[in-house]
């Protein structure tokens, strides 16, 4: 998936973000808007042609996270000492306003709250772990409850992470607005009827409501994916999917989001360029998956949308002008200001100010991409 831990390394080598309101024809739309999550070097570069958006949404890849799992975590008795004092520092570096007052989404993808969204290698080594260094869990119990014991003492030790980590974020920048991205679960399948890691829709809705409704109750916005898996079109064939199966997935994913948010606002993460397991792997989207990424999540409830990429060269930054120029900018402007015309001729730049090019992206993970097409033949 790519994302700000992969396309964009580690945010937290990025240093202060100069994220500011900005000049514009009018101010924000009613009830819906429009944020960028753009941190690039070069993004103050970005020109908005009138449109009025907020280039407020930071955070990243910040403190320690080890990606090979939890289990690192629960061997450190230091561990949360250590993770504090990098937290701090990756927070001072990439957001040096106390007073800031955008939003802080935090992205670690390589483990999940959920044990079933978890890939196996991280799975396997939290069970050796539970079965290694901690078999007085095990000792006296039947061994056929072993599982159910391993998984239940994984979500404990995750819901610690997050807790600690969200709570430091509070407290360092308390006028922000703390996240973590990719919560709800993404699933383009289960809303289109395909079973994902053994849930169908209501497993999926019950395992939200009962498992992670901790997480919904501490965080400040909810910024589930609704990145582009697949690209849209009739007729559908191959790796094209019909639009209704497109709109199923973001109605899905915003809705789902908005009925566990607490009414907290919703702000979909949604991004230009097709996602790696598409077909399509960073080809500017067309209009009709840029249509439904922006519009179907104000009918699904969300407060807005944000929109997230990276660039690492000039090249990259003027494809992406050159699209919103001559694609996006009027569909953006129009779904925050439903009926008015069009105005390409004001010009509008995001102030953004960050350090030292970030280190190459890690190895692309796993993700929707793992479920094998013939059980989709329902969406061609």
């Amino acid at each position: 998936m790519k994302l700000w831990s992969r396309q964009g390394g580690r945010l937290l080598a990025m240093g202060a973000a100069a994220l500011c309101a900005i000049s514009a024809l009018a101010g924000p739309g009613q009830g819906y808007d429009v944020h960028l999550a753009i941190q690039s070097r070069n993004a103050h570069l970005i020109q908005g042609r009138g449109v009025y958006m907020l280039n407020d949404v930071s955070g990243g890849f910040m403190g320690v996270y080890p990606v090979e799992g939890p289990h690192v975590i629960a061997a450190n008795p230091n561990f949360y000492t250590e993770h504090q004092t990098k937290f701090t520092a990756d927070m001072n570096a990439t957001i040096p306003d106390v007073n800031f007052t955008g939003m802080i989404v935090l992205d670690y993808e390589h483990w999940w709250p959920s044990w079933e969204w978890t890939p196996a290698p991280v799975q396997q080594a939290w069970d050796t772990y539970i079965r290694t260094n901690r078999t007085d869990l095990l000792v006296g119990r039947p061994q056929a409850e072993w599982p159910g014991i391993i998984q239940t003492e994984y979500k404990k030790e995750v819901r610690k992470y997050y807790e600690f980590t969200i709570n430091l974020s509070k407290t360092l920048r308390p006028k922000a607005k703390v996240s973590v991205y990719g919560l709800p679960l993404r699933s383009y399948w289960i809303f289109n009827g395909v079973p994902q890691y053994g849930f169908d829709l209501n497993g999926y809705r019950q395992l939200h409501e009962q498992e992670l409704g901790w997480y919904f109750d501490l965080v400040d916005v909810i910024c589930p994916s609704i990145y582009p898996v697949y690209k849209v079109g009739t007729p559908a064939s191959g790796n094209i999917h019909d639009p209704s199966a497109n709109e199923a997935y973001i109605l899905g994913m915003v809705s789902e989001a908005v009925r566990n948010s607490r009414g907290k606002p919703v702000y979909p993460f949604f991004m230009v360029k097709y996602h790696v397991s598409s077909g399509y792997p960073n080809q500017f989207i067309n209009a009709i998956n840029l249509r439904q990424g922006l519009e179907i999540p104000r009918q699904a409830g969300a407060a807005g949308v944000a929109l997230w990429d990276f660039f690492y060269t000039q090249e990259e930054l003027d494809a992406w002008q050159n699209y919103y120029d001559t694609v996006a900018r009027d569909f953006v402007n129009n779904v925050i200001y439903p009926g008015t015309p069009t105005n390409v001729n004001a010009q509008t730049t995001f102030s953004t100010v960050v350090a030292p090019t970030p280190p190459p992206p890690p190895p692309q993970l796993a993700d929707e991409a793992t479920v094998k097409q013939d059980k989709a033949k329902v969406l061609k």
